[in-house]
């Protein structure tokens, strides 16, 4: 299952071959449901608070924060890739025949490649999509006209385009506004601005990322920060720390196999 680079890879990321051996075992019995005593409903385990309360905590938040030390923690090691599984498979299987095509139509379900292209211009990675395809000569709605949906799924994914499959949740851009779209590192930038100030305006952000991104993340984070910290006249004092690789999952296919990138190593 296993070759020699793939063992240096999995050696080089502290995890065990015994661990990669539980872990696909995992996938292929399932995992154990929790025995759950009963749901937490608003009576048991969830407390509610009316209009009135709700404003006295927010407003006993916003007052002490002022002299407290807060952070802002943000676990930001998550890789994008299985947001992409489906077109992973997609591109991987669709080779153009009316066949094909058939059964691209066939599934029309909120999660489908097929709903993924009905509302392409919707996501806020679009505009960057379609100018990184014409650098390349290529005409983003034409090629979906043809139904040459495989090279679109590319320069989404790939080095040659935005490289979204190797890049961490953060680093996508997830959001749409009227004046451009936002990464969701940039959202958390947003979010301190609002409630997580001290009384000099000092924001406090820590992301814990993977090692192989945190250069990406600083580059982004230094890129972005001036314009919001002008806009909410604030300043951000934002940190990073690597997750221990260590803690990685291995990814497999539907037949539990090992996933692996186009390089042929193994995905984690």
């Amino acid at each position: 299952m296993f070759n020699e680079k793939d063992l240096k890879q999995i050696q080089s990321k502290g995890i065990d071959l015994q661990t990669i051996d539980f872990q696909i075992e995992h996938f292929k019995q399932g995992f154990p449901f929790i025995n759950l005593v009963s749901p937490a409903t608003r009576q048991n385990g969830i407390m509610f608070f009316n209009e009135k309360e709700t404003k006295e905590l927010s407003d006993f938040y916003t007052e002490n924060a002022k002299n407290k030390n807060v952070l802002k923690f943000v676990p930001a090691s998550g890789a994008a890739s299985r947001m992409f599984k489906h077109l992973f498979e997609f591109r991987d299987n669709y080779k153009g025949t009316d066949e094909d095509y058939k059964q691209f139509l066939k599934d029309k379900s909120f999660n489908s490649v097929y709903n993924f292209f009905d509302e392409i211009k919707n996501f806020a990675f679009y505009d960057d999509l379609k100018a990184v395809m014409l650098k390349h000569g290529l005409n983003i709605e034409q090629c979906i006209k043809d139904k040459d949906f495989v090279t679109v799924i590319d320069f989404l994914l790939s080095e040659k385009g935005l490289n979204y499959a190797k890049l961490p949740k953060g680093l996508i851009k997830f959001h749409n506004y009227p004046d451009g779209s936002r990464m969701s590192v940039e959202e958390h930038l947003v979010e301190g601005a609002v409630y997580c100030k001290d009384k000099n305006n000092i924001v406090a952000i820590h992301f814990t990322v993977s090692p192989e991104h945190k250069e990406e993340f600083i580059e982004a984070v230094n890129r972005v920060k001036g314009k919001y910290e002008k806009y909410f006249n604030v300043k951000f004092n934002v940190d990073f720390s690597i997750q221990k690789s260590s803690t990685d999952t291995i990814a497999v296919d539907m037949d539990n196999k090992p996933s692996r990138k186009q390089d042929e190593s193994l995905l984690f």
